[in-house]
């Protein structure tokens, strides 16, 4: 059984993103740039990652008021680290990939300077649509054969099981889940235990 990460917020942490916006600002831009990722899927228009940022930035900042370097984080988002347990559980997971809404060149270079031993990306600009929409994750079960998504995003877990592919939660970002009408089928509290649960027979 193959493990899948998503990148951005569970296997790469926006601790630099942080440093520079402040935690809710961050959550907030953060947000914004996921609400406008799939916002564009669903009204059948695509747009790079890294142009979605921008604008949801741009946007972020300006319905805040806010002055802040946006090239700084931009360029932040280029270079965030793993999460703390990131390594242990790309290893124990072996030969494991990444589906992220990211650019391929992007998580390439997050992975190459983290060292991750992380075998295989999938990225969502390879079938122009944005998770949780259904094609990203049908995409990747197509490239990885049978797999099992790991997220801190609950949205990111319901988007996956909509799609029939089996998805744990991982708690550390949201802590309470927060979509109204669904319950998380698996919850655990660290990348390593969501890896331990997806290997078990």
């Amino acid at each position: 059984m193959r493990i899948a990460f998503d990148a951005n917020g569970t296997l790469f942490a926006l601790d630099p993103v942080k440093e520079i916006l402040g935690g809710t600002v961050t959550e907030a831009f953060f947000q914004r740039t996921l609400h406008t990722a799939a916002a564009l899927t669903f009204a059948g228009v695509w747009a790079p990652f890294d142009e979605v940022a921008k604008r949801a930035l741009a946007t972020t900042c300006a319905k805040l008021d806010l002055d802040v370097d946006q090239d700084a984080v931009l360029e932040a988002l280029k270079e965030l680290p793993p999460a703390d347990d990131a390594r242990e559980a790309v290893e124990r997971a072996a030969d494991c990939a990444i589906l992220t809404n990211g650019g391929r060149d992007s998580t390439t270079k997050l992975v190459e300077r983290a060292a991750l031993p992380v075998t295989e990306i999938v990225s969502c600009e390879e079938v122009r649509a944005y998770k949780p929409s259904a094609p990203p994750y049908r995409h990747a079960e197509e490239r990885l054969g049978k797999y099992v998504l790991v997220a801190a995003h609950a949205w990111d877990v319901v988007g996956a099981r909509a799609a029939g592919i089996r998805a744990i939660w991982v708690d550390t970002e949201e802590r309470e889940w927060p979509l109204a009408g669904t319950e998380p089928a698996e919850r655990t509290s660290s990348l390593v235990e969501a890896v331990e649960r997806a290997l078990r027979p």
